[in-house]
């Protein structure tokens, strides 16, 4: 198994190129350790994964989570739902609050990894 150097996924024993990102592929033993230091040099986010959940599960109906993730778009229409279906809209909040919490690689609108 190799990875690409450049994006880090998966690629065919063999491979000249990434079928992904286009990227030249080396030897085995330089995609080893240059996937490596792409897991490693992931940047993470400030901002919590668990305040996210706990905030979208509570006031989810007004996509307070989804505000704070960065996703404005999804939050303005969990609130627009909400409102037009009296509240009934507010399970959306709560699921989207529990796939946040469930989730090992939620990531926040600049496509950063919440912890």
């Amino acid at each position: 198994m190799a990875f690409c150097t450049k994006c880090g996924k998966e690629i065919e024993e063999g491979a000249k190129f990434c079928p992904s990102c286009g990227a030249a592929v080396s030897s085995n033993e330089d995609n080893y350790q240059n996937f490596s230091k792409v897991v490693v040099d992931e940047k993470i986010s400030p901002k919590s994964k668990i305040a996210a959940g706990l905030l979208q599960i509570f006031l989810g109906s007004f996509g307070i989570g989804r505000f704070y993730t960065g996703h404005i778009g999804l939050a303005v229409a969990q609130l627009i739902v909400s409102i037009i279906t009296c509240g009934i809209g507010g399970i959306w909040g709560f699921i989207d609050g529990i796939v946040m919490l469930c989730s090992s690689d939620f990531r926040d609108s600049d496509g950063l990894l919440m912890k």
